[in-house]
């Protein structure tokens, strides 16, 4: 089950203020004895795009668990149990030179790469929600093994699927760290394989002999319909960026932070309130669809521009980007346990002189619930730009507050902080929010935001002073 195991030692002495060390790293793979075919998935024209975009980052903070040596035999056996179900994220995406399609394939013996670490510090400072090194927090994050080149001729590359981080901290607590190829599953299809290893490993530690499993994954891709022929579309833009010379990766400032802002139920009615009050004084329609999720997100949106506007004087349009649920929007049955990507991209455009205005909000509301409606309608329009779109974007927001990650329990006690992280490769390209759902309070929604130490302060400023003046 774990072949491959590498052990390294912990330095005897923590010189600097922060310090991970790496003491174990490993492979792990489906049981010995699982009965499991090989497995090859095509990608279907909702993963490829995917191919071009960073990977998905997640850290997940928990209290104080069993003991050490108890802790990482646990998470490692549990690991290995549920990858019985979830066995192609054991394997690779295989990408064939053209015309050939990409595709994702497991055989008996493939693994996931897992490391386990310990960390110098306390986890109550890294799962604050004050603003944190964003260097600190990609070190409790693992990197997908490097691409490598398959023994087979006809396949020029291999991409590793899935990556695994246990770091363990001086107050006892710690955190898993999962970094995913993004075209092999979204963050339902994670969510789920996470829920799965949570029950197996808090089943192990009631020394349970039975595992539930409530739903299964669906791997048969032939439920994902392409009525534009969008799969062409996307392979083409794919086989010409593998023809581009790869931008290159530039160090992460060390004083970039990410901070958690949590926005309450009650913050998006009065947002809500208070755009329907200023369409009515400025004679404007209200927007197509003022959801909380809609209001939080106008409002982040202004209070990003208003502590950025200053790096450009010039006016234009602005783009903002974001995720849209295609399970209930493709109009044809998917089950909710299908694995793979099954989400579309939403884009809007304002024009900055709108947005910086005294009524930006509203103008904000209303570009992103028109663009929501017309995803309701007609989530696949335009998809042939879905790419090319995603050049333009000054921000984007990833996560969904209607993934409940907060309910994970290993058995220990549920998640204390879960972090979506940015890419390094997204710096500099626009700003990158994380949504999620709140711990403690129905409804509500974390946000994470990554920002200058600098910045941060200023949006703190407005993002607290703006909720108040609203409360007045």
């Amino acid at each position: 089950m774990l072949p491959n195991t590498e052990i390294q030692r912990p330095p005897s002495s923590m010189a600097e203020p922060f310090h991970v060390s790496i003491i174990e790293r490993c492979h792990v793979s489906p049981p010995p004895d699982s009965i499991i075919p090989a497995i090859s998935l095509p990608l279907t024209f909702l993963d490829i795009p995917w191919l071009l975009y960073p990977s998905n980052q997640t850290l997940l903070f928990f209290p104080k668990p069993p003991p050490k040596t108890t802790v990482i035999t646990l998470l490692r056996q549990s690991l290995s149990y549920t990858l019985h179900h979830f066995h192609p994220l054991a394997g690779n995406l295989s990408s064939p030179p053209p015309p050939a399609d990409p595709y994702i394939v497991y055989t008996k013996g493939d693994s996931i790469s897992l490391t386990v670490a310990e960390s110098n510090t306390n986890m109550n400072h890294l799962s604050g929600d004050h603003p944190r090194s964003i260097n600190n927090l990609y070190s409790l994050l693992p990197k997908l093994p490097l691409t490598c080149m398959s023994r087979d001729t006809h396949v020029v590359q291999v991409y590793p699927l899935l990556a695994i981080q246990i770091t363990l901290f001086t107050d006892s607590g710690l955190s898993i760290g999962v970094t995913a190829q993004q075209a092999a599953a979204d963050e339902r299809t994670l969510d789920h394989f996470m829920k799965h290893w949570a029950s197996v490993c808090k089943s192990l530690l009631k020394k349970d002999s039975f595992f539930a499993f409530n739903s299964t994954p669906w791997f048969d891709r032939t439920v994902i319909r392409d009525p534009n022929s969008l799969k062409t579309t996307f392979l083409k833009q794919w086989w010409n960026r593998l023809n581009s010379p790869e931008d290159s990766i530039q160090e992460t400032d060390h004083n970039i932070v990410q901070s958690t802002f949590r926005v309450t139920p009650s913050d998006t009615n009065m947002i809500k309130q208070h755009i329907l009050a200023k369409c009515k004084t400025i004679n404007e329609d209200p927007p197509l669809h003022l959801s909380p999720y809609v209001s939080a997100c106008s409002y982040i949106w202004i209070c990003l521009l208003k502590v950025q506007v200053t790096r450009d004087s010039k006016d234009g349009p602005l783009y903002l980007g974001f995720n849209a649920g295609g399970i209930t929007r493709l109009g044809f049955e998917i089950p909710s346990s299908y694995f793979g990507n099954c989400i579309a991209f939403g884009r809007c455009r304002e024009m900055k002189s709108a947005l910086l205005g005294d009524d930006g909000i509203v103008f904000a509301a209303k570009s992103l619930g028109k663009e929501i409606k017309r995803l309701d309608m007609d989530v696949l329009g335009g998809g042939d730009r879905w790419i090319s779109d995603w050049e333009e974007l000054n921000i984007r927001f990833l996560g969904s507050p209607k993934v409940d990650s907060y309910g994970l329990d290993f058995g220990w006690g549920k998640v204390q902080k879960v972090e979506k992280i940015a890419s390094d490769h997204d710096h500099g390209k626009g700003n990158v929010v994380s949504l999620s759902g709140s711990r403690d309070l129905k409804g509500g929604i974390e946000v994470g935001v990554v920002l200058s130490g600098k910045e941060m302060s200023a949006f703190t400023s407005v993002f607290n002073g703006g909720l108040m003046e609203l409360a007045q």
